[in-house]
C-alpha cells in the first residue's frame, strides 16, 4: 500500500490523475449521462408536447427528476414553447398566485381573486398573442397544499375545457401521489394526459453512469471493479444520487489510504461503516 507523502498527493484529482472531481451534482443537463429510464422519460415528454394538457412526472427522492426535467425544457423548440417555471412553492393560493404574477411579469394585486384572473387571462391568450405554447413547470411540488393544486387545475378551465390554451407539468416526489388522491383533487386526476414515474437504473446503467463520469475526468474507467460497482449499485438502490455520494466517499478514502483502486472488500466494508449505509449492500 501506497502512502501520499507530499501535500500535491494527498489531493483527490491528483492521487487518481483525474482533470476535474468526477460524480459532482454540478452538471449541466446538456452533459447528463442518458439511462434507460431518462430517455424515455424525455421521449414521452416530447410526445405529450403534442397532446398538451397536464403531465405528472414522480418518482423517489435522487434518481434525477430535475436534471432530466432540465433537459427536457432546453430542448424544446423555443419557436413553438414557452416555458414558465415556479419553484419553492408558497403555501397558501393568494403566495402561489402571487409568486405566479411575478414569474408572469404581471402587475402585483390586492385580492387573490384579481391575482387568479389576471394571470388566467394572459396564460389564456398567450398563444395567440405571441405564437408559442405556454407550459407551466411546477417541480418539487409534492410540498403543495390541495388548495393550491386544485387552483392551477381551475386556471387551465376555459370553454368547458374544449381547448389546452396552456399546459401544465407537475414533478414531485412520490409522496405527491399523496396528496393527488385527495377527493378535492379528483377532477385533476382525470385531467393528466401524460403520467410517468421515473425509475432509478438498473445494474447495467449504475456501472455504465460511474464509468461515464470517470472517463469525463479522465480517470481510468477501471477503477472501480465490477464487484465493487455491484456493492455500490445495491447500497445505492439504483438512485443516481447516492452512487455519486458512495462512490465519491470510496474516491477520498481510497486516495487517504494510498490505493490506486477500488475492489468489493474495500467498497463493502465503507458501506458498513457510513453512518448512512449500514446494512446495506453488505451481500
Amino acid at each position: 500500500m501506497k502512502t501520499p507523502t507530499t501535500p500535491d498527493k494527498k489531493r483527490l484529482r491528483s492521487h487518481f490523475g483525474f482533470t476535474k472531481i468526477p460524480f459532482s451534482k454540478y452538471m449541466k443537463a446538456s452533459q447528463m449521462f442518458d439511462s434507460t429510464s431518462q430517455r424515455e422519460l424525455r421521449y414521452g415528454l416530447d410526445m405529450w408536447t403534442e397532446v398538451k394538457g397536464f403531465a405528472l412526472v414522480t418518482g423517489p427522492t435522487g434518481v434525477g427528476k430535475s436534471i432530466t426535467l432540465r433537459r427536457f425544457l432546453q430542448e424544446l423548440q423555443t419557436t413553438r414553447y414557452i416555458v414558465f417555471e415556479v419553484s419553492t412553492l408558497p403555501a397558501t393560493v393568494n403566495g402561489f398566485l402571487r409568486l405566479l404574477s411575478r414569474k408572469l411579469g404581471l402587475p402585483m394585486r390586492q385580492h387573490t381573486t384579481d391575482f387568479f384572473d389576471a394571470a388566467q387571462k394572459y396564460l389564456m391568450s398567450y398563444e395567440q398573442d405571441h405564437g408559442s405554447h405556454p407550459i407551466l413547470v411546477i417541480d418539487d411540488a409534492e410540498g403543495l397544499m390541495p388548495e393550491v393544486v386544485d387552483a392551477i387545475r381551475r386556471l387551465t378551465t376555459y370553454n368547458l375545457d374544449s381547448q389546452d390554451r396552456f399546459s401544465v407539468l407537475i414533478s414531485g416526489i412520490e409522496g405527491l401521489l399523496e396528496v393527488l388522491q385527495m377527493n378535492l383533487l379528483a377532477p385533476l386526476r382525470a385531467r393528466f394526459s401524460f403520467v410517468q414515474s421515473l425509475k432509478p437504473f438498473g445494474m447495467e446503467d449504475t456501472r455504465n453512469y460511474i464509468c461515464f463520469h470517470l472517463e469525463r475526468a479522465d480517470g481510468d474507467p477501471n477503477l472501480f471493479t465490477d464487484d465493487a460497482i455491484r456493492k455500490i449499485f445495491q447500497a445505492s438502490m439504483g438512485r443516481p444520487r447516492s452512487i455519486n455520494q458512495l462512490a465519491l466517499q470510496a474516491l477520498i478514502q481510497t486516495a487517504v489510504q494510498g490505493r490506486d483502486q477500488i475492489d468489493g472488500t474495500s467498497m463493502k466494508n465503507l458501506i458498513a461503516a457510513h453512518p448512512l449505509y449500514q446494512n446495506q449492500g453488505a451481500e
